[in-house]
């Protein structure tokens, strides 16, 4: 599945800028067919965090979103900062 290979990666590279148990937890659930439960919970921790994905990131962040067909609210909030 090409959104779980896509999200996997994404995940992959917050690595260094959240926690890892994080990183590990939402990898597992794309893994089993969770994938909007893992993107859901990555653009929460990035916000919680205040870790501002750069702009290919966020790209990749609505691409995936619009593909589960999430609402915009799901990563909207994550271009500006939580402070």
């Amino acid at each position: 599945m090409e959104v779980e290979k896509q999200l996997i990666k994404l995940i992959g590279d917050f690595s260094g800028r959240l926690p890892e148990e994080y990183i590990g937890e939402y990898i597992s659930l794309a893994k089993h067919n969770e994938c909007a439960v893992a993107l859901e919970n990555l653009c929460t921790q990035l916000y919680e965090h205040d870790v501002v994905p750069a702009p290919g990131e966020l790209i990749t962040i609505r691409e995936l979103a619009e593909e589960m067909n999430l609402e915009e609210d799901t990563w909207h909030f994550l271009g500006h900062s939580n402070s």
